[in-house]
């Protein structure tokens, strides 16, 4: 049986897959992001299935993240839930793979640079087991991060099946890197800006193309599973002109720049502050997820809503329609959401930060255009100016530049929003650079030793060597 599958790889290698680049990566793509895909949607019943155990003690794979959370079943007792998850997944972490720790994308950005883009395949087995424990046990982080290395994996094992050089396995990173955002997301065109400026170095043709059937292929398995959906609520948004609009939106890139900052300073601070006091890793998630809990149930007893859990896509979409409206409630909610999944993902969880980063731009957005409406008459802004900050805060702390305004146009379906939040992204992203050359993902890696640079806009020649730093 051995030397049949030997036989079978060689004759697709020699037959399909003739050259480094050709219609070979267009096929490898398609069947990365078809995978990618199916397990996206199997992600999704898993953390909902997870959900409902974790709050309700029932057996279900409904959970509708744009609705809120029911009320948990076990009282003042639902505290000990995050802890719960917490400990089932550190036992992951220490035990099985610590690779499912974090947020994802640094642990496949370290691959790419430093060992070809080689991935151990348990890692598409056990990444969404972990973050999944992680969000339906009440964790405050995104499906995002670790769906883009469940895909990576999948390109990586693709290259184990399959003889190839190096180059060609990172190309199939960076295709399974889309694919993931773009199925979570359903957004294909964002994931593919996402993946080529943040993980595939390289503009060529062949690899521009495979990277974008992947991502097409992807969202059309979540598509046929979840139907044609948006992830956050669309707003019809009011149109805004004169000479003060880019101006007034570039202000705004300045607060979610110094809001990036902040956030991914946290972040940090808590990582390396709970690993000097709390060197136990079951006792530094366990306890960090303890204030996790306590802090969603005492949102839940003073609003009614948890409000912080997961990706927080349902108080997005309360702000974009206008529901959270109170400047200083948003400000107390984005504030608590940084300090949640700083605790969530720096004490040792699995989740992702662009999801966080949206909730935190949307409240700085909407806070600015309440703004805006009382000091320069702009009525109906909010929800435009909310968008604007999702793109800035995301861009700016992810380093995605290109693809955060383009996906929030696809997650919000508002395409002429474009160009302020390009505005607001440039100015956020830059203001980042002045004070932290390195973005959320790189920082962490920075602090390792591999000076790994955040985006790559050339076309790649060499890949670096195992051991080495990937500097360009």
């Amino acid at each position: 049986m051995k030397w049949r599958w030997a036989i079978l790889r060689h004759a697709l290698h020699r037959e399909l897959l003739p050259a480094e680049e050709g219609p070979g990566l267009i096929i490898l793509g398609v069947f990365v992001g078809l995978f990618t895909g199916v397990g996206a949607l199997l992600f999704q019943y898993l953390i909902a299935l997870l959900h409902n155990l974790f709050f309700q003690g029932r057996w279900s794979i409904y959970y509708n993240e744009h609705l809120p959370s029911v009320p948990a079943a076990w009282g003042p007792w639902m505290i000990l839930v995050p802890v719960l998850g917490a400990l089932l997944v550190t036992i992951l972490v220490q035990r099985v793979a610590a690779e499912v720790e974090g947020a994802g994308v640094s642990q496949v950005m370290e691959a790419v640079h430093t060992d070809g883009g080689r991935m151990r395949p348990i890692v598409a087995l056990l990444r969404p087991v972990a973050t999944a424990l992680t969000l339906g046990s009440g964790g405050s982080a995104g499906r995002e991060g670790p769906a883009m290395q469940f895909g990576a994996a999948i390109g990586a094992f693709m290259g184990h099946l399959f003889p190839m050089s190096d180059k060609r396995r990172i190309h199939l990173v960076g295709c399974g890197v889309g694919a993931g955002i773009a199925a979570v997301f359903n957004a294909p065109l964002g994931g593919w800006f996402l993946a080529m400026e943040v993980i595939v170095p390289d503009w060529r043709p062949w690899t521009v193309l495979s990277t974008l059937v992947a991502t097409v292929s992807a969202t059309w398995m979540t598509e046929t599973g979840l139907g044609n959906f948006h992830l956050l609520a669309y707003v019809p948004t009011k149109a805004i002109s004169g000479s003060l609009i880019l101006p007034v939106f570039a202000l705004l890139g300045i607060l979610t720049g110094l809001m990036s900052f902040l956030f991914i300073q946290m972040l940090t601070w808590t990582e390396q502050i709970s690993k000097q006091y709390l060197p136990n890793p079951y006792l530094r998630h366990m306890s960090g997820m303890l204030l996790v809990g306590l802090t969603l149930y005492g949102l839940f007893v003073f609003t009614g809503h948890y409000y912080l859990i997961g990706g927080s896509y349902f108080a997005i979409s309360e702000i974009l329609t206008g529901q959270l409206h109170l400047v200083g409630f948003l400000i107390l909610l984005l504030i608590l959401k940084g300090i949640a999944t700083s605790l969530t993902i720096g004490t040792g969880g699995s989740g992702g930060i662009f999801s966080p980063s949206l909730f935190i731009g949307a409240a700085i957005g909407a806070g600015a255009g309440y703004l805006a409406d009382a000091l320069l008459g702009w009525h109906g802004s909010v929800p435009l100016f909310a968008m604007c900050g999702m793109a800035g805060m995301v861009g700016a702390t992810t380093g995605a530049l290109l693809s955060a305004p383009v996906m929030v146009v696809e997650l919000t379906n508002n395409y002429h929003i474009l160009l302020p939040a390009m505005v607001t992204t440039l100015t956020a992203f830059a203001l980042r650079r002045v004070f932290l050359e390195q973005s959320i993902y790189t920082y962490p890696l920075f602090k390792k030793g591999l000076d790994i640079p955040e985006n790559h806009y050339v076309v790649q020649e060499k890949v670096p060597t195992n051991g080495s730093s990937g500097k360009q």
